[in-house]
């Protein structure tokens, strides 16, 4: 996905395929497909990647995230929106996550 194609109204949520351990210190997302985990492709999170992550529950547009990582963290909004926006548009790219159905 393009990041052009997301907005402050965009909805996104985590794909079904996917899990999110925590391990030690670390968030691990690890893509499951037909109940085996692709070891090849195993995600590592920063604390505010998980952040990120926990948000995208197909609830929150990407304007509220932003906000929240703003709030959580202290960073100014257009740092805080280009962070967000680069995230969610890798981890789209690699279908971990998806538009709410009529949102874009």
């Amino acid at each position: 996905m393009n990041a052009a194609l997301l907005d402050g109204r965009s909805v996104l949520q985590r794909s079904s395929d996917v899990v999110c351990r925590q391990v030690g210190e670390e968030s691990i997302l690890v893509p499951i497909r037909q109940n085996v985990g692709n070891l090849d492709y195993v995600y590592t999170l920063s604390d505010v990647a998980a952040d990120v992550w926990q948000l995208l529950d197909g609830t929150h547009t990407l304007d509220a995230i932003i906000d929240a990582i703003c709030e959580s963290y202290e960073i100014d909004r257009a740092t805080a929106a280009t962070d967000v926006t680069a995230l969610v548009t890798d981890l789209t790219e690699v279908e971990l996550v998806s538009h709410v159905n009529g949102s874009k």
